[in-house]
């Protein structure tokens, strides 16, 4: 009698001790993690440096940008939730096959039209940083800075990021208040209206075919 109160006092004291040690696990991963602001900076500026450290891409070489990006910035962003955005409400009828195709297609298309966007900046062009503020329990927030040219108006562009399980991921960047994904929604509609949702692949997958095919020409 008295071993087994014994053994059961030792296996609660293990149990406690797990779960105490699960809940520091969980706090030391959620202290790790890059707030939104921060993440905005890294991915920015690591961008801007590789950019003018290289000749080519001042030139306009978008695929060593994008070989590079695929390696270090990218997995900063949701694509999922990016292409849902981009389809809308038509996405619900998509199967998850065709999901997994346009999530494909999409981020070809995305890591494309991002390297266009930083490829050629000029190390007089700056980015600055307006001020970020947060509460703890926000799942969803805008990051806000503007791009800086001598000479010109500063450009506002904004970064919707939100909180998954382990880390803040970019899903939205609004440059000139544009949203560079929603801004598909229209054309991807009247595409779905047209074709279906195979026709959107078959689209988005033509159209990377040709701009892998300029870039290779270029």
């Amino acid at each position: 009698m008295i071993f087994k109160k014994a053994a059961v006092m030792l296996f609660a004291r293990i149990r406690t001790a797990l779960v105490l040690a699960g809940l520091l696990l969980v706090s030391t991963a959620f202290a790790n993690v890059l707030p939104p602001d921060q993440l905005v900076k890294q991915i920015t500026q690591e961008t801007y440096v590789f950019v003018n450290q290289d000749a080519a891409l001042q030139k306009g070489d978008t695929s060593k940008l994008i070989e590079w990006a695929e390696k270090s910035v990218i997995s900063s962003f949701d694509f999922n939730r990016m292409t849902s955005l981009a389809v809308g409400k038509e996405w619900r009828q998509a199967s998850p096959d065709q999901k997994k195709q346009l999530v494909q297609e999409f981020r070809k298309l995305l890591i494309r039209t991002f390297a266009n966007a930083f490829v050629g900046i000029k190390k007089e062009q700056t980015i600055e940083y307006k001020p970020f503020k947060m509460n703890p329990d926000d799942q969803d927030v805008v990051v806000k800075a503007l791009i800086i040219k001598p000479g010109t108006k500063p450009v506002d562009v904004n970064f919707s990021l939100e909180k998954t399980a382990d880390s803040w991921k970019v899903y939205d960047v609004v440059l000139a208040g544009v949203s560079l994904i929603t801004n598909y929604r229209d054309s991807f509609a009247q595409e779905i209206r047209a074709s279906g949702m195979d026709g959107l692949i078959k689209m988005l997958a033509e159209k990377n075919k040709q701009l892998d095919q300029k870039a290779k020409a270029s």
